[in-house]
């Protein structure tokens, strides 16, 4: 892709923070209110949504039936939480509170981005926020996400701590990045998250052996993002 952007051309990221946890649904039309904005904008400027999301059960595009082992009925039935299909790539995964959910929104073709780059950076902000707690995220090959090494009975494994989707519309992308931080993760036995059979899923609270507060994490996050897009972070509107 020919380059866009310009030296003199300051990347800007604005930040919309929601406070209270969001429904999935909700969420997903804000993303579009403010994507459609990005379409015809001639400027580096992205649209970076924070929050939680009330519990929910995502499934991405890739989602195939032995990802799911039993109903939709009854993963309702025993968690409480919704199902939702979604336009993102990926399987089916677990959003509640406790989980910072980033969702970034920026038109690839002003940022000189293409997809697979973006997919790198997203992972590359996981890892940056988990090492302001202290915390070794990593990357597995052939594997979308962020993983944390952890030993339980004296077994050492790769779980999961960051999921990572997204899709892409006239050059907007969609979807980001959902960090464990402080959350129950048991709803995540119920299906095969992310796909990966055998695989487990940890929360940085988990790793830390202690409480992590939500809006460290927050911030966390959101200082990723500036630094791995060298952009300047503004408060935005919802």
């Amino acid at each position: 892709m020919d380059g866009v952007v310009s030296n003199s051309q300051q990347k800007v990221i604005q930040l919309i923070r929601i406070r209270a946890p969001m429904r999935y649904t909700d969420a997903f039309e804000l993303q579009r209110v403010h994507g459609a904005e990005l379409e015809a904008c001639d400027e580096p400027i992205a649209k970076l949504m924070i929050l939680q999301h009330n519990p929910v059960f995502t499934l991405g595009r890739r989602t195939d039936a032995s990802h799911m082992p039993i109903s939709e009925d009854d993963l309702v039935a025993r968690t409480g939480a919704e199902v939702v299909k979604t336009d993102r790539a990926g399987s089916v995964t677990y959003h509640a509170p406790g989980q910072v959910t980033a969702y970034l929104l920026l038109n690839l073709q002003m940022w000189n981005l293409n997809l697979h780059r973006h997919l790198e950076m997203l992972e590359e902000c996981g890892i940056t926020a988990l090492k302001k707690f202290g915390a070794d995220g990593h990357r597995v090959p052939g594997m979308t996400g962020v993983w944390c090494r952890t030993t339980s009975n004296g077994v050492e494994e790769d779980k999961k701590i960051c999921a990572i989707g997204v899709s892409a519309r006239r050059w907007v992308t969609y979807h980001g990045l959902s960090l464990n931080v402080d959350m129950d993760l048991r709803p995540f036995s119920e299906v095969v998250a992310c796909g990966l059979a055998g695989k487990g899923v940890t929360s940085l609270a988990e790793i830390l052996g202690r409480n992590v507060d939500i809006t460290d994490a927050e911030n966390a996050v959101v200082a990723a993002f500036a630094e791995v897009y060298g952009a300047n972070v503004e408060i935005g509107m919802v």
